[in-house]
């Protein structure tokens, strides 16, 4: 029986190994020691190279990494030969994104073909082949524009957007949501770029930044709770509530406990409390005055990041302030929004004014996790052409103007 067990379990291994290293395949990790050192002509592929390079300034692309020397090795040069065929193709990984959950898709294969077809010759013809998202032609032309009179400081930034598109070509999704922190503006796009449903959000303010990542949005929530994150509880609550206990009632809040039981908190001796030794949580009862309005949509990360209604909707008409939550995101639409991604009218457009009360929170399973992308672009295109630039509201890039 021992000797089964060990031959099964070598085996599971075998084959995790075996799944793993075609995934890592698949997805372009092994990419640099797939390059073959045969097969294709160093000299031929050097004038293509050149060319590449040319191609890749104009769109924005730091060539200074991919500059080869007479003592390269062959293998050497062919590394950055497939790697800024693949950058020009896929673009690089924003910086700032720090939490990834969307699957990628590189095609190396592509690339290492194009090296070996006849020393990448086609490389070009195949890079113009390659679908474009929205206005990228567009910023292209702005980019050189902006260039030629010297204006570098703005075309740094194009720079970053031109690599977003780039990079938004890693994914195979029909359409997806993307939020925009320095325009606060949240977009639903498709493949093409056309834009389906756009709308305002107010995202998070300079001291509580809203995170850059991807990932999906799952399902929502009418008649949302909201569960207290710890740290806001214990900054900004509990010194209320020790102030005045009725504080909880005016907010409709209630206390949990660490078995998630309702406490009565006239029965809690506030003033021993403090971050050190605080047992408890705090959720807001669903309703009107709940902080996340009557709808949330769930992401899978990162943290307690996800969009919401808000039970200040008045903020969208009556400020420009769009930056002032706790990081996660108030969206201007949320019924649309929800109907939209639910692929169907669940909710009617008189759900936000009925507003009834003693509601238990209900979940709506979307029909598959849809995409979403939170980004810090400081420079895009608007549905004419032209191009618009943000202000560095999280101080990111010094605070410079566009």
């Amino acid at each position: 029986m021992e000797r089964r067990n060990i031959i099964i379990l070598v085996a599971s291994a075998v084959v995790v190994l075996l799944v793993g290293w075609f995934a890592l395949k698949h997805f372009g990790v092994l990419n640099k020691n797939d390059v073959p050192a045969e097969g294709w002509n160093r000299e031929q592929a050097e004038v293509v190279m050149r060319q590449l390079c040319r191609a890749a300034d104009s769109v924005g692309i730091d060539t200074n990494r991919y500059s080869f020397q007479v003592n390269d090795t062959k293998k050497e040069f062919g590394e950055k030969f497939t790697g800024l065929l693949l950058e020009l193709r896929y673009g690089l990984k924003p910086s700032r994104i720090t939490y990834t959950k969307l699957p990628e898709k590189i095609d190396t294969v592509w690339a290492i073909a194009m090296l070996k077809k006849d020393e990448g010759r086609s490389a070009l013809d195949s890079l113009k082949k390659t679908s474009v998202f929205g206005h990228y032609t567009t910023l292209v032309n702005h980019y050189t524009r902006l260039r030629k009179a010297g204006v570098y400081d703005t075309a740094k930034y194009v720079r970053q957007t031109l690599n977003f598109y780039r990079y938004l070509n890693r994914f195979e999704f029909d359409r997806f949501l993307v939020v925009n922190i320095p325009a606060a503006q949240l977009n639903i796009y498709d493949r093409s770029g056309k834009c389906l449903l756009p709308m305002d959000v107010i995202a998070g303010k300079r001291d509580s930044k809203t995170p850059f990542f991807t990932t999906y949005l799952t399902d929502i929530i009418t008649y949302p709770y909201w569960n207290v994150p710890r740290g806001i509880g214990i900054k900004e609550i509990l010194p209320k509530v020790q102030a005045n206990v009725q504080y909880l009632e005016n907010q409709n809040m209630e206390v949990l406990d660490a078995k998630e039981q309702v406490v009565d908190p006239y029965e809690i001796d506030w003033a021993s409390l403090s971050a050190e030794n605080f047992p408890y949580r705090f959720r807001q009862a669903s309703g009107c005055s709940n902080s996340l309005g009557l709808i949330k949509f769930n992401l899978t990360g990162p943290g307690a990041i996800y969009l919401h209604d808000t039970n200040a909707r008045d903020l969208f008409d009556q400020t420009s302030d769009r930056w002032r939550s706790h990081g996660c995101m108030r969206v201007q639409k949320p019924v649309e929004l929800a109907n939209y991604l639910m692929e169907k009218p669940v909710l009617d457009e008189g759900f936000m004014n009925r507003c009834m009360v003693d509601q238990k929170p209900q979940t709506l399973k979307l029909p598959k996790p849809f995409p979403v992308f939170v980004v810090y672009n400081r420079v895009d295109v608007d549905e004419s052409g032209n191009l618009r630039g943000y202000k560095d509201v999280y101080g990111l890039d010094g605070g410079r103007p566009i």
